[in-house]
């Protein structure tokens, strides 16, 4: 999946919740902010030239992660919750989104050796990948206006 379609997944499935988030004292705007940036960072490997969903597909990395955006938010905004779950779910939604490609990889990674793919489309899918972007950005139109 690229990047128009990670951050699609991600407008898609959080954008509902935000009322929800709201109503507990989350602060639902920057939480989505937050998550969008981050729903691309498990393909900082292909920036760094490592071997592309080996070291950074996986809930070790995104456990990882997750905690340094908490503690980063806790430092900047006195609020771990914030960095640890927009960090921890954008990056599981990322895992999702590449495991219905067809390029198996390994998520489960310590707890696993299994390489998975569901096999569903090529990350690549520039029909798929419109979609979901196009999908999300429909979602939050329509929570913005409601």
């Amino acid at each position: 999946m690229d990047s128009k379609g990670h951050i699609g997944l991600t407008l898609t499935i959080l954008t509902p919740t935000l009322t929800f988030l709201s109503s507990r004292g989350f602060k639902p705007t920057l939480f989505l902010v937050l998550a969008v940036i981050l729903s691309t960072l498990p393909d900082i490997d292909l920036k760094i030239r490592l071997p592309h969903r080996r070291y950074t597909h996986n809930i070790f990395f995104i456990t990882l992660t997750s905690l340094f955006f908490g503690y980063l938010t806790s430092l900047i905004l006195e609020d771990f919750n914030l960095g640890f779950y927009s960090a921890l779910i954008s990056g599981s939604l990322h895992l999702v989104g590449d495991l219905m490609t067809y390029m198996a990889f390994n998520p489960l990674y310590p707890l696993s050796d299994a390489n998975i793919s569901l096999r569903l489309f090529k990350s690549n899918n520039t029909l798929v990948n419109n979609i979901l972007l196009i999908t999300g950005v429909l979602m939050l139109v329509i929570y913005l206006i409601t």
